[in-house]
């Protein structure tokens, strides 16, 4: 009976990840003709086409997407008995790392990580991409090793661990002229014109809420993310709806107060997300572990008293 091998799975790995036979011989250092016939015999095993060939992309069939986190994990355990180290060293380690994240990560997450790499790991470098629709299927062939933010999209195949609880408050400037005070009222809220951030899921949990309230914001201008608000914000009379850990990073980089939602927005838990392919690579298991020994300190940070008090909750 034919059984597969790494070789075997491994181009199998490879024509899933780069959607090529072409592109795969060539990483593989295999001709294109070798590479066709031994899919041909991976087929015949399976009984299944296993791609199908749609324009110029090789297309996984139903069972290619069921093997293929299997083949993933099977090969990476492969790899890791192959580099088997006690420990990762993390000051003499010149890995790089890819991690996506959402650009509220970017502005509130990545300085902190910065701090670190620079004390503790000097040699250890980051690729830092965008969380985007493709991010799982990068996830799994490999391309990304971490994600963090707030992804309840990802499917199985996938783990997480909690860093941190977000929560909304709102920005204004400083000499915004009519709010000066520690508290903001439903009323008032309404009342001015907004700045929205039309940035994925918290853009959702603030306009169905609202939606949900029977209530109506009067919104100014709508921006794709969050990178900019702080700065129109502080050069206008108009109000923004935002995380808090992103306000802090904002209210030291600009003239900008902040004040407790008036209006019971969901919060939402910050997490980062691994693939099971490198769940047992003692570098990612390093890499998870700093990140979150970073961020869970983030929960014990004491909150400006103003936010302590409870928020104005709508009678309906």
């Amino acid at each position: 009976m034919f059984e597969l091998d790494c070789k075997l799975l491994s181009i199998f790995y490879y024509i899933y990840k780069f959607k090529s036979v072409s592109v795969a011989a060539d990483h593989l250092a295999m001709s294109q003709p070798t590479v066709s016939n031994i899919l041909n015999k991976i087929r015949a095993h399976y009984n299944d086409p296993l791609f199908l060939r749609i324009g110029n992309e090789m297309v996984p069939t139903e069972l290619s997407k069921q093997l293929y986190p299997l083949v993933s994990e099977a090969l990476s355990k492969v790899e890791i008995i192959n580099n088997f180290s006690v420990n990762f060293d993390e000051t003499a380690s010149h890995q790089q790392f890819t991690v996506a994240m959402t650009d509220v990560s970017h502005l509130v997450l990545l300085p902190k990580i910065s701090q670190y790499l620079k004390q503790h790991a000097p040699h250890v470098k980051l690729n830092v991409r965008a969380i985007t629709s493709e991010t799982s299927y990068q996830m799994a062939n490999g391309e990304i090793d971490l994600a963090i933010g707030f992804l309840p999209q990802l499917e199985n195949g996938f783990y997480q661990q909690k860093l941190f609880e977000q929560f909304y408050v709102v920005i204004a400037s400083k000499d915004h002229p009519r709010l000066n005070q520690q508290s903001m009222t439903v009323e008032q809220y309404l009342s001015e014109s907004h700045i929205d951030i039309d940035a994925g899921v918290g853009h959702y949990h603030i306009a169905n809420e609202l939606l949900n309230l029977d209530l109506k914001r009067n919104v100014l201008m709508r921006i794709p993310s969050y990178l900019g608000v702080g700065l129109v914000v502080q050069d206008t009379d108009s109000i923004a709806t935002v995380p808090y850990y992103l306000s802090e990073v904002l209210l030291s980089r600009g003239n900008l107060q902040i004040f407790p939602a008036p209006i019971s927005f969901p919060t939402y838990s910050i997490k980062q997300y691994w693939h099971m392919s490198c769940h047992h690579k003692t570098s990612h298991q390093w890499l998870r572990h700093m990140c979150y020994e970073i961020f869970s300190q983030v929960n014990s940070m004491p909150l400006p008293s103003q936010l302590l008090s409870p928020q104005n909750e709508l009678d309906i």
